[in-house]
């Protein structure tokens, strides 16, 4: 058994999985090993991924990402797992870094890294950890920050196959937010996680993916967070304000993206919604933005525009 696997799922990624598997076969850490999964890949993906000596590709018909994650781990040996999107990169010392820090704190199950977003060559763009930097980290313990933190980076994440395991790794039915269920379901059965400050990850923005439209993303998120308390009813007796707090925190987000998409009436009802369970000076924002005249929200705008940032 090797103390951790990569894990990188890749479809149609040969424009970039060449610069991901540099990263991750470059990685300073040496007791590791690396599986691509190519999930039924049109554009000669495979090919690009056999130039590189000691790397495993595994070919399957598509599936989606869930399923190409799943079939990575089942076929890895490794104590710990991390997962690599096929076009970002990592920092050289990423693994062995959180290794070192799981290791540390070896009841959490979960731990990820601060990451950052850039266009183009990541390559160019990447800055290194100094060398005392490597202890800077945090943990946080409860269900709360999880819940209420929800946005992992899957490219930063590392956990343990234990828990892979214990939760069924990622469900393959769920077509969208699939990586941010598996997180909090890790969590909802041991509920810590360790953070490593510096930028370790180097993600690259792809049209297309949950995030490119925030509108759809919080309609899909507020779904996946109904059906979590749905199975896990303990959670809501456990933490009765938890559900409230975070239906609240997805509805202001989806509120703040409706108005910027330009549907204040849609605004106004997702920011009013997220008033009732919990108020907040975001929601509250929201709403008097969206009840202004487009007169008053153009003169808001030019002022929050050209106003310097402390």
């Amino acid at each position: 058994m090797v103390k951790i696997s990569v894990i990188i799922p890749a479809y149609n990624a040969a424009r970039f999985v060449a610069e991901a598997l540099t990263s991750a076969v470059s990685q300073t850490f040496a007791d590791r090993e690396i599986i691509v999964v190519d999930d039924g890949s049109t554009d000669g993906t495979s090919d690009i991924v056999s130039r590189f000596p000691g790397v495993i590709c595994l070919r399957k018909a598509n599936g989606g990402a869930s399923s190409a994650r799943n079939a990575g781990v089942s076929a890895s040996n490794g104590e710990l797992i991390a997962f690599l999107d096929a076009d970002d990169v990592w920092h050289p010392e990423k693994l062995a870094v959180q290794v070192r820090l799981m290791d540390m704190h070896a009841d959490c199950d979960l731990g990820h890294t601060a990451m950052t977003e850039v266009e183009g060559v990541l390559e160019q763009r990447r800055t290194l950890v100094e060398a005392d930097a490597t202890l800077r980290h945090s943990r946080v313990d409860g269900l709360e920050h999880g819940f209420l933190n929800p946005f992992l980076c899957t490219s930063t994440v590392i956990v343990r196959r234990s828990a892979f395991d214990r939760v069924g790794g990622f469900d393959e039915a769920l077509p969208f937010a699939e990586d941010i269920d598996f997180f909090l379901r890790v969590l909802i059965g041991r509920p810590s996680l360790v953070r490593l400050a510096p930028v370790a990850v180097y993600k690259r923005e792809v049209r297309g993916s949950l995030g490119d439209n925030s509108v759809s993303g919080y309609r899909k998120l507020l779904a996946v967070y109904a059906e979590l308390f749905r199975r896990n009813p303990q959670i809501v007796r456990e933490h009765p304000q938890l559900a409230r707090r975070s239906f609240a925190l997805l509805r202001g987000l989806l509120a703040a993206s409706l108005l910027h998409r330009g549907e204040p009436l849609a605004a106004m009802r997702a920011a009013g919604r997220s008033l009732l369970l919990r108020p907040s000076r975001g929601a509250f924002r929201t709403l008097g933005m969206a009840c202004a005249p487009a007169p008053l929200k153009r003169a808001v705008k030019k002022v929050v525009r050209t106003t310097p940032q402390s």
